[in-house]
């Protein structure tokens, strides 16, 4: 959204009057004498004309963009468009060197993925110790899926525009900068009928004697996800009156986004408590770090709408879409650490992957503004909070690994049975509160 400045009509009305006076007045004369005078007053006028903190205009003499219409006082307060429109007028007036854009914005979104549940809280008892048989933990009996609970935090944006002086076209650079996180800590109560089976370990258990059920299951999972969003987008746009008191601006441009998640699993007790000797306890902390980076340019586009309220306040909504070419890093450590001494750690999986990717996202927003200017019309002012949502395809590209056959075995790592590998598919999302203001000159 884009302030109106320097109201031109008062001017181009004189000057309308001045011609018509001038024809009037050359009745006498032929018609070629009469419009070699007319272009002498007309060529007179612009030489003289004045625009309001400006210079004569003789030196870039630029077009009067469409009137704007005062219903209060002082006359700058806010502007409608045209009462007859032929075309699509500018919004903003030309001016002889165009005027700068500064946007700064606050916002306190969260942010949501798809594809990240950890484990299955099953009402069913876990195995008191490594000799139970573990077998009904196959039963799911008002299970539950977990996911990871998102928190809100804060954001920011900072943009840098121009508005030039051709056909009302302006140039606007900006940069989004956003970390979410989301994390969730769960317990089985041993005495109430209760585990957790998780999804991410490619472990295999110790069964022991049972070795035929060597069932994955755990007392305690911490889950911790982080992202860090790095939007920059480029738009050249043009805003213009489609009707008195609705404003549109499509535009185009590029889109430069950096994002990049991990996700941390820590696992322990049930399988994880017997390890080398089924009849001891060796307390062992097991962790899934899985990490992914995207990085990509791609091409984007949008329209942005203003609904005038009156008074400066407007409605207004704003939709884009890009495509952005990009490439994914993704990194897969799983680790079982003894949490007594010698403190040994058993590496159960390393994996990393490289590819590249066009991947699609949208950003939508809606909000109140109110818009005004001052300093003789030659400053503009616009606040204004929205409710923003961005999608970004199936960002999700995290690999899940489970063992499955395994046979019971006293050796660590437990490499019997055969890995699961299932890619993980989930579209990433941000939305919230924005409040941004800009400032025009």
């Amino acid at each position: 959204m884009h302030v109106k400045f320097k109201k031109l009509g008062p001017v181009i009305a004189l000057t309308l009057v001045g011609l018509g006076s001038t024809g009037f007045a050359a009745d006498k004369t032929s018609d070629r004498s009469r419009e070699r005078q007319r272009a002498e007053h007309e060529k007179n006028a612009r030489g003289n004309q004045r625009l309001p903190g400006f210079g004569s205009m003789d030196a870039c003499a630029p077009e009067p963009a469409a009137p704007c219409y005062s219903l209060d006082t002082p006359p700058c307060d806010y502007c409608l468009g045209p009462e007859n429109v032929a075309g699509n007028p500018a919004v903003r007036p030309y001016t002889c060197g165009g005027d700068i854009v500064v946007e700064v914005a606050g916002f306190y979104w969260n942010a949501h993925q798809d594809g990240l549940e950890f484990a299955i809280a099953d009402s069913v008892a876990a195995p008191a110790t490594t000799l139970t048989d573990p077998s009904p933990l196959n039963n799911l009996i008002e299970a539950e899926y977990l996911n990871p609970k998102s928190k809100w935090e804060l954001g920011a944006k900072l943009g840098l525009g121009y508005d030039s002086t051709h056909d009302g076209w302006d140039l606007m650079l900006l940069w989004t900068h956003y970390r979410g996180r989301a994390s969730k800590e769960v317990e089985a109560d041993l005495t109430d009928n209760s585990s957790l089976l998780p999804l991410w370990s490619a472990y295999s258990t110790t069964a022991g004697a049972i070795t035929a059920n060597n069932i994955l299951y755990a007392t305690d999972i911490d889950t911790r996800w982080k992202l860090r969003l790095d939007l920059v987008d480029l738009e050249l746009g043009r805003e213009f009156w489609s009707s008195k008191y609705l404003t549109l601006r499509p535009h185009v441009g590029l889109r430069y986004a950096w994002i990049k998640q991990s996700y941390d699993i820590t696992h322990e007790g049930g399988a994880w408590s017997a390890v080398g000797n089924p009849t001891s306890v060796f307390p062992t902390d097991n962790l899934v770090d899985l990490d992914s980076k995207f990085k990509g340019v791609g091409v984007r586009a949008g329209l942005n709408s203003t609904w005038m309220i009156g008074r400066g306040f407007a409605f207004f909504g704003n939709a884009a879409i890009s495509i952005v070419y990009g490439r994914f890093s993704l990194d897969t450590d799983e680790t079982n650490s003894l949490t007594t001494a010698p403190f040994t750690t058993t590496i159960i999986q390393q994996t990393d992957e490289h590819f590249r990717s066009a991947k699609g996202m949208t950003d939508l927003a809606f909000g109140l503004s109110w818009s005004t200017l001052f300093g003789e019309c030659q400053y503009g002012f616009t606040l204004a909070l929205s409710w923003e949502h961005h999608l970004f395809f199936n960002q999700n590209q995290f690999w899940r690994v489970n063992r499955l056959g395994g046979k019971g075995t006293f050796a660590q790592p437990n490499n019997t049975g055969q890995n699961t590998f299932i890619k993980q598919s989930g579209d990433l999302s941000t939305q919230g509160w924005t409040l941004s203001a800009t400032f025009a000159f």
